[in-house]
């Protein structure tokens, strides 16, 4: 199977499911990397809730210090589609610690509904770079709802050459903490996600993600 089929298969799966909402991505905690210049990525993922299944996809490219994203999200049982366009500015790259500034906003049923923008920062823990920190800060708003505060931290762990653990932590103003924790597959630029998820605030809930990243 080409990386080019699969690319319209997890384009397709977004688009063609049926109403959802906009997710918040397959891991919590974003990284400081970004896409090499001149290339692109897809990320793609199927959740499992109790109250819903949903298909998302982000397809991704770089020009220069920038990456450029839209999330599509589709699904069962979890309100309309969504669209979540977004930029990705790397303003800092050094041998152990980077830095990047993101901001995207989610749009549903032709009305923008909320909007992100944080900070993402990665420590290299170790010479070898098989630990890896990283830490989120930022905001987020709903449509209608007071602007939130978010921090988030994650650790990752390259336990061999094909699998890295990680654990991760969010944690949204008055809306309490999210976990996932998980192994990701690497198979030569591209890898395989398998993530278990839990919320801990209001809106106490329980998941799994199934992903698919590809490198172009």
């Amino acid at each position: 199977m080409s990386r080019f089929f699969l690319f319209l298969l997890a384009m397709g799966s977004a688009i063609i499911s049926l109403p959802s909402f906009a997710s918040g991505g397959s891991y919590l905690v974003d990284d400081a990397a970004i896409t090499p210049a001149s290339h692109c990525q897809l990320e793609s993922w199927l959740q499992f809730r109790t109250t819903a299944r949903t298909a998302t996809t982000v397809p991704a490219c770089s020009w220069g210090a920038v990456e450029f994203s839209a999330q599509l999200t589709g699904g069962v049982h979890s309100g309309a589609g969504s669209v979540a366009p977004g930029a990705k500015w790397q303003v800092f790259n050094g041998s152990r610690v980077s830095t990047a500034l993101d901001a995207g906003v989610t749009a549903q049923g032709g009305r923008v509904r909320g909007s992100i923008a944080y900070a993402a920062s990665t420590v290299q823990l170790d010479e070898a770079g098989r630990w890896l920190f990283n830490v989120n800060l930022g905001a987020t708003h709903q449509r209608g709802e007071p602007t939130r505060r978010i921090l988030g931290g994650g650790i990752e762990f390259a336990a061999s050459a094909s699998a890295t653990l990680l654990a991760e932590v969010l944690d949204t103003a008055s809306e309490g903490r999210t976990l996932q924790a998980g192994v990701r597959l690497p198979f030569g630029d591209n890898s395989i996600d398998l993530v278990l998820g839990r919320a801990l605030g209001q809106q106490a809930d329980r998941w799994i993600n199934m992903g698919l990243n590809l490198a172009f």
